[in-house]
């Protein structure tokens, strides 16, 4: 059995990239350690499971392994052949087979090596990829995400990865213009470009929420973080975000693409820059790179989330402009970034009473998880993308208590499904429901500057309290709106103190609760244009009323539900399959 593997493998080797790729995936090693090899490729080179030899023929450093060797540097032989092929396809640039590798074999080893424990250390695989600084760099940024992932960071692990991230960003911003086709130049799948993206700012994140208990820290780390307190500044996460849009040249791209408008480009990166115009790559000399084009794309994103993270809402709005939410843009290559882009803004929108808005971002997000839920759950990030999926729910909830809409009946049921008490609590005014909503659908605030090290008081949740406080006053004004709401729905025309009578309230208190209504349903409502615009419209589409004299007079105008469109697209769906089935002549 073992010989007609070793000869299945010479066979794999040998043959195009493309039947090579299609045989890998499809061939599953199970049976002892010699075969269990998980979808990445090994040259038969000695007859015995040897290490994948590169085009140079360079093989693993001799003697490498033998004892004498430090056990915390220990690699398995098995995670040695993965290093030196990994190293090989990112030399070679081969970004669909590292897309493989990066969303399924680094997941299959980790889960079989790694599960509770790092990965080796940088200094251990270093030998085996002639210390290239570029896959050490690489490898150090997902040997660092594995550590947050699974175990607990120290402090010094926190630190070390915050300097790596500064290398990384550091080699793309000082690098020559890509030239096509050159050796030297890195390219990189798109969900590993969003991920480091990503990563950085979530490590940011954690890090502000961290240094913030004070309770649990020693005196040596009190100490580290007094002398350290410029590390993991928000001003230098924006500023990084910022050099990454402005040296891609993404803007001039979108507008040359006709997505944003030249105003919009011009004020997100005046806005970023901190009012300044930056000096961009103008000449698209780095516009032509994927790599640079997504990664500064995906910076943008990333502005949007750390704004929000600090509770700037307006500002993320602004930094917003530039990503056009009409189409497919760039940012649905990536459904992390999909689902990124819809609850950050739609979370800036509904802490800027701006419902109607936040309910059209959300729920349009949420209907398309839903129709590729299947598809979801093949991918190695389906647990924090379901967990996004419900923050955006509960997010949706409170828009809908606040403001009702018109929404998808799936999304209604599913609504139903999961916070059913809560909902019902949230219209009957119950101030509890909103903080217990608030607090699951909220993402995780951050103070924008460091805690006072000398006093030991809890400060760890002081901008989520803040963010939380402005929401509960916003809620508490408006309490009793859906009752009210729901008691004119009831008539066409109805005396006002016979009205006031069911809310146990004088005639002049209903009078000046209806005004409130009037008041609260006024909105900025987007049209079009940049996210931050907007029509200010009454959000009551479907409830007109006016008070004549003594007596409330109401119009409902609830549109009809037209099912043809429904019948049309099936049939038309149908009849494409119908022609697919049908055999050529």
């Amino acid at each position: 059995f073992r010989a007609r593997v070793l000869f299945a493998r010479t066979q794999l080797s040998r043959a195009p990239n493309s039947r090579r790729r299609g045989a890998r995936r499809s061939m599953d090693y199970d049976d002892g350690d010699l075969v269990a090899l998980p979808a990445f490729h090994l040259a038969a080179s000695s007859g015995d499971g040897g290490f994948e030899i590169d085009a140079e023929g360079n093989g693993p450093p001799p003697g490498y392994g033998e004892s004498g060797g430090s056990s915390e540097l220990y690699v398995p032989e098995l995670i040695q052949r993965f290093v030196v092929y990994f190293n090989k396809q990112i030399r070679e640039r081969n970004v669909a087979e590292i897309h493989f590798i990066y969303e399924n074999t680094y997941h299959k080893l980790t889960d079989r090596f790694y599960k509770t424990s790092p990965w080796p250390p940088a200094e251990a695989i270093a030998p085996l990829v002639d210390e290239s600084p570029v896959f050490m760099m690489l490898y150090k940024e997902l040997y660092y995400r594995h550590i947050y992932a699974k175990l607990q960071p120290t402090l010094d692990q926190r630190f070390e990865s915050w300097e790596n991230y500064g290398v990384i960003f550091d080699y793309l911003l000082t690098q020559q213009p890509p030239v096509a086709g050159a050796a030297g130049s890195l390219d990189l799948p798109n969900q590993w470009l969003w991920d480091l993206t990503d990563e950085y700012i979530y490590q940011f994140q954690d890090f502000c929420r961290w240094r913030s208990r004070l309770k649990t820290k020693t005196v040596d780390e009190l100490d580290q973080l007094r002398e350290n307190e410029q590390l993991y500044s928000p001003v230098t996460v924006l500023r990084t975000l910022q050099k990454l849009v402005a040296r891609s040249g993404v803007l001039a791209t979108l507008v040359a693409e006709g997505s944003c408008s030249a105003e919009a480009a011009a004020n997100a990166a005046k806005v970023a820059a901190g009012g300044v115009a930056p000096i961009g790559e103008a000449n698209g000399a780095f516009a032509s790179s994927n790599l640079y084009r997504m990664l500064g794309y995906f910076a943008l994103v990333g502005q949007l989330r750390v704004h929000v993270l600090l509770g700037d809402y307006r500002l993320a709005l602004r930094c917003a402009a530039p990503l056009d939410l009409t189409k497919r843009g760039p940012f649905t290559r990536v459904t992390a970034c999909h689902i990124a882009v819809c609850y950050y803004l739609g979370w800036s929108y509904l802490m800027s009473r701006r419902y109607v808005d936040a309910t059209r971002s959300l729920s349009n997000c949420l209907i398309y998880l839903q129709r590729t839920r299947a598809y979801l759950q093949r991918s190695s990030q389906y647990d924090a993308l379901q967990k996004m999926k419900e923050q955006m729910f509960g997010a949706l909830a409170i828009c809908l208590c606040l403001c009702p809409q018109p929404v998808d009946d799936n999304l209604l049921s599913a609504l139903n499904d999961k916070f059913a008490d809560k909902i019902a609590r949230m219209g009957r005014g119950d101030e509890g429901a909103y903080d217990e909503l608030f607090s699951f659908a909220c993402p995780k605030f951050v103070s924008p500057c460091a805690p006072d090290y000398g006093s030991l008081s809890e400060q760890a949740n002081e901008a989520y309290r803040l963010q939380l406080r402005l929401f509960l006053a916003e809620a508490r004004q408006s309490a009793q709106l859906p009752t009210v709401r729901t008691y004119l729905a009831l008539y066409s025309a109805i005396e006002l103190s016979k009205l006031a009578g069911y809310l146990e309230a004088t005639p002049a208190e209903f009078h000046a609760k209806l005004q409130h209504v009037k008041h609260k349903a006024q909105q900025l409502v987007w049209q079009g244009g940049e996210p931050l615009s907007g029509a200010r419209v009454s959000s009551l589409s479907e409830l007109n009323f006016c008070v004549c004299d003594t007596r409330v007079l109401v119009s409902l105008n609830r549109p009809t539900k037209r099912y043809s469109e429904f019948f049309i697209r099936s049939y038309k769906k149908f009849d494409q399959l119908l022609v697919s089935l049908t055999p050529a002549a």
